[in-house]
């Protein structure tokens, strides 16, 4: 029987993905925290982003508005939950 999502604990849904990148820490950095520069890389080729904010910050929040090569919009908005000390 199949555990739903819910009943897992934050630890048991947490996914980690590690890569590494022939750059700077301090650029990778910089790509992944600067809007303008996530707005430039983010998503699939041929989309762009017309709304990129983050607030890398604990406690901060990402907003992104993906469009499509066929002008449809995906709107996405993730919140951190903040530091536990």
């Amino acid at each position: 029987m199949a555990v739903a999502a819910r009943d897992k604990t934050l630890a048991e849904r947490e996914v980690t993905i590690t890569r590494v990148f022939d750059a700077p820490r301090a650029t990778v950095f910089r790509a992944w925290t600067d809007a303008d520069r996530l707005a430039r890389w983010w998503g699939p080729k041929g989309f762009t982003n017309p709304v990129c904010e983050i607030d890398a910050r604990v406690g901060g929040a990402i907003r992104i508005h993906m469009r499509s090569p066929d002008d449809c919009v995906s709107h996405s908005a993730s919140v951190e939950a903040g530091g536990t000390g």
